[in-house]
């Protein structure tokens, strides 16, 4: 961050050109891929907290200033980096629904809707013990309105729809 930093204090940079800069560069590098994360709560917390880190540290906020997470966003107005995460998961996802049935990707997320749904290509499969883990597609499920990941499946297929949602 040494480097940023020093953007961050030019006194000749407006507050829009540095969220730019922030937005194009640290964010485009720290979120690559994200779309495919299985991200924990944790991990949410921790991108949470350093989206907040730079924002502050754009606007010059030290941390005994006491200003809220609240009053940082309002002067920024930069999204939530957890929604950021969750509308690129929906779009890759709308995406792979729409690509042509004999794609390898397609074939493969539509069985996981399968298997989700109940419909077991191998009857001999056994859950492991514990509490199931957290996978992409219930975060996807999860993430949006839908009941179940048939009805992303469904929905994602119309692309304005999916886009609407």
């Amino acid at each position: 961050m040494g480097q940023l930093d020093r953007v961050w204090c030019q006194n000749r940079l407006s507050l829009a050109t540095k969220l730019r800069i922030y937005t194009k560069c640290v964010l485009a590098v720290g979120l690559h891929g994200a779309e495919t994360w299985t991200s924990l709560k944790e991990d949410s917390r921790r991108l949470q907290a350093f989206h907040m880190t730079c924002q502050r540290r754009i606007l010059g906020i030290r941390w005994n200033d006491f200003i809220t997470n609240r009053a940082v966003s309002d002067s920024t107005n930069l999204p939530s980096i957890l929604s950021t995460v969750a509308t690129r998961r929906h779009s890759i996802f709308g995406h792979i629904c729409r690509l042509p049935d004999c794609t390898s990707a397609h074939m493969s997320l539509e069985l996981a809707v399968n298997t989700r749904s109940g419909d077991t290509p191998h009857h001999a499969w056994n859950r492991p013990a514990g509490r199931p883990r957290t996978t992409w597609m219930s975060q996807i499920v999860r993430g949006g309105t839908l009941d179940s990941a048939d009805d992303a499946w469904a929905v994602a297929e119309d692309q304005s729809t999916w886009r609407a949602l």
